[in-house]
């Protein structure tokens, strides 16, 4: 891994497209290794090879715009997500879905007597997630691949049964609550909701708390709230990159 990142900072730092040799000058590697190493950034699509040399792909710039989009979507769900705990005093989580997984970008709460505020990066299967569920209701295409796969057991409570899961997911499309009860961990409930723009959920917020302390209605409707809020504050921010901002 470090060897690869030493090719792509070096390709990057060039202006010109970069020969083996110049791979292996450049990052004091030895020709093979650097050719070896080369090829298989290029199979990945992080490197493209062309008659002068090597020069950085478009996978990268792929995986840069995927960054700042997610940057771009903390940014402006963090002050959402400090309301929603604030109003709550739930632990509120922002998430995105990558592949079948859910991946969660922020978290807002407490973590024993210390409140936190700060990028999470862990991730759980999709289908056994309120935010991942919440995701999967619009998103049919995981869906079907999730379904493929198998769905996994993490709990006693995991959902298993492709039938149960797709009838949950209606009901998460017309509520707009999704609802996950020790599914993921024992002990623990959650609610979220969907961040749905043109027909799309680009994202989910939820609330987590102890099965015994938590209130599901109460919560999924204040999440609800603050989801339709987060949507229409993503979609303006769209509208003004796209159009600039209004007179």
């Amino acid at each position: 891994m470090t060897k690869g990142l030493q090719i792509l900072n070096f390709v990057a730092s060039s202006s010109d497209p970069v020969t083996v040799r110049g791979l292996a000058r450049g990052t004091g590697l030895s020709k093979s290794t650097a050719h070896r190493l080369a090829s298989e950034l290029c199979h990945w699509g992080a490197l493209d090879i062309e008659p002068e040399g090597y020069r950085l792909g478009l996978r990268l710039f792929e995986l840069g715009g995927i960054a700042l989009r997610h940057n771009r979507l903390e940014h402006i769900a963090r002050p959402h997500m400090e309301d929603l705990f604030e109003t709550t005093r739930r632990l509120t989580q922002l998430g995105v879905l990558q592949g079948t997984d859910v991946i969660y970008l922020a978290r807002v709460g407490r973590q024993g007597h210390q409140r936190v505020a700060s990028p999470v990066a862990g991730r759980v299967p999709a289908t056994c997630a309120a935010l991942g569920k919440a995701l999967l209701a619009y998103s049919p295409l995981v869906l079907a691949a999730a379904l493929g796969e198998g769905l996994p057991r993490l709990t006693k409570y995991s959902i298993t049964d492709p039938n149960v899961l797709r009838n949950q997911l209606s009901e998460i499309r017309r509520s707009g609550i999704a609802t996950e009860r020790e599914e993921t961990r024992m002990g623990l409930c959650c609610v979220a909701s969907p961040i749905v723009i043109d027909s799309r959920a680009q994202a989910a917020l939820s609330l987590t708390g102890p099965v015994e302390m938590f209130d599901p209605d109460a919560a999924g409707h204040a999440v609800r709230r603050a989801a339709l809020r987060l949507s229409r504050a993503l979609t303006q921010s769209q509208a003004a990159q796209r159009y600039g901002p209004g007179p």
